[in-house]
């Protein structure tokens, strides 16, 4: 798939690869060699992929000062971590580079910022420097490349020049505007208008930020329609409208999902979270955690979800089981809640009990401990009696059979118990909120 280090985020997460992808992997080389450090490292190559993911390599004038601010922005650009906020081409990257290198050997003594000097390199970095050597060569002549001689005319012997679409919000080009010539139907008119606003709409739902395919597909119907629009075609034109902007919808409502997709996935991560002891793995899993809720805030959803799911892991490996899915109807959330109860205590492990239970007093919390020292190879099984549900929250009388085995040795012995519990519907789910033994 790619060295790592060199990949581009869609690569990762095995989204569309386009020539974009090998523009942010040419953006790698230069900043590699212009300031001697490579834009993502890690200690892992998990590490080296979330960097890649959710991490801006620090600006090349931070590291180099004497690097001219606009091979930056050039270098800044081919890695946006946006495909479609990239160069196009390689080629787009060339012409933008030898637009600075002749800009700078025409610059005067006054607009050119003076070199600071040269500073040998040290002994560890002279093995990297070999190794890019011909990348060197390659970039040279990128940026060096004598500009391509042009046959084109005069401009006094051209034609007037139409100038492109203005940008649109999010990188779209815009559609050009209706033809004149042969009056445009109202009808036409008015679908056309309504596609363009479907557009919209998606875009400020996310769809271009989360690269959605609807999106895509209805922007090149909408760009035929027009074609066919300036040929005269109203009848093509109308139905194209019409299907691009129900494409643009679908778009619309596809980002909507992968944006509820992502809130879950930080809603369902969050108690882990909370409920990992103080130390190095909570402190881990919380940057995951504020990464994840930071991109979902600027609709990178499918960023979001990679970031939670790092959290989650890190959770799991600490033993923390998250919590399972719940249905819709209540009964049935609290039967999945109480079944993950069952698994919490045969972990034995007072943070899952803590996840499903987050109102768990300290006095709670040592009687489960005692129970721990006691018991071992534990399995519960929970029953609900007499359940009621008033709106956000539920009540009912829960017999409880536990087996287990006597922590100083002896035969397997069985428990049984009845509680009365209580819950509520949190935004995460149906959780445990008070619990109380009936003698």
């Amino acid at each position: 798939v790619g060295t790592p280090t060199y990949m581009a985020p869609e690569q990762i997460t095995n989204g569309a690869i386009t020539p974009a992808t090998d523009v942010f992997s040419v953006g790698c080389m230069p900043y590699e060699l212009l300031c001697y450090q490579r834009p993502f490292e890690a200690e892992s190559v998990h590490g080296v992929l979330y960097q890649v993911l959710t991490t801006e390599p620090r600006p090349l004038r931070t590291v180099a000062p004497s690097i001219p601010a606009a091979l930056e922005r050039v270098v800044a650009k081919a890695m946006n971590k946006v495909p479609h906020e990239r160069y196009e081409s390689a080629g787009q990257m060339m012409s933008t580079l030898q637009q600075i290198r002749a800009a700078l050997s025409g610059a005067d003594e006054e607009a050119t910022q003076p070199l600071g000097r040269w500073t040998p390199l040290p002994q560890s970095m002279r093995a990297r420097i070999a190794v890019l050597g011909a990348l060197a060569v390659v970039v040279a002549l990128l940026v060096y490349a004598p500009a391509q001689p042009t046959d084109a005319p005069p401009a006094a012997e051209r034609g007037p020049v139409t100038p492109p679409a203005p940008a649109q919000p999010g990188g779209l080009v815009a559609p050009p505007p209706a033809p004149a010539g042969p009056p445009v139907s109202l009808a036409v008119s008015v679908r056309r208008d309504s596609a363009l606003s479907a557009r919209d709409r998606a875009i400020a739902a996310g769809a271009q930020k989360n690269s959605v395919p609807s999106l895509l597909l209805a922007q090149t119907m909408l760009e035929t329609s027009d074609r066919a629009l300036q040929r005269g075609d109203q009848s093509l034109a109308l139905r194209g409208y019409v299907e691009s902007a129900q494409r643009y919808g679908q778009a619309r409502e596809e980002a909507r999902a992968m944006d509820l997709e992502a809130q879950r996935m930080i809603e369902r991560v969050s108690p882990v979270v909370q409920a990992l002891p103080t130390g190095r793995a909570a402190s881990n899993a919380g940057v995951f955690l504020a990464r994840a809720e930071s991109l979902l805030r600027v609709q990178d959803f499918t960023l979001a979800k990679v970031a939670a799911q790092s959290a989650e892991q890190i959770g799991i490996d600490a033993g923390i089981a998250p919590p399972s899915a719940q249905p819709r109807d209540a009964r049935g959330a609290i039967d999945v809640l109480l079944s993950d109860l069952a698994r919490a205590l045969s972990s034995q492990r007072i943070s899952n009990i803590r996840v499903l239970y987050p109102g768990l007093t300290d006095e709670e919390r040592r009687g489960w401990e005692a129970f721990f020292r006691e018991w071992s190879q534990i399995t519960a099984k929970f029953t609900m009696e007499d359940f009621k549900v008033q709106d956000a929250t539920a009540t009912g009388n829960v017999r409880a059979m536990f087996q287990y085995v006597p922590e100083r040795g002896g035969a397997p012995r069985v428990d049984r118990r009845r509680f009365a519990m209580r819950f509520e519907r949190k935004d995460v789910g149906w959780r445990l909120t008070a619990v109380t033994e009936l003698k």
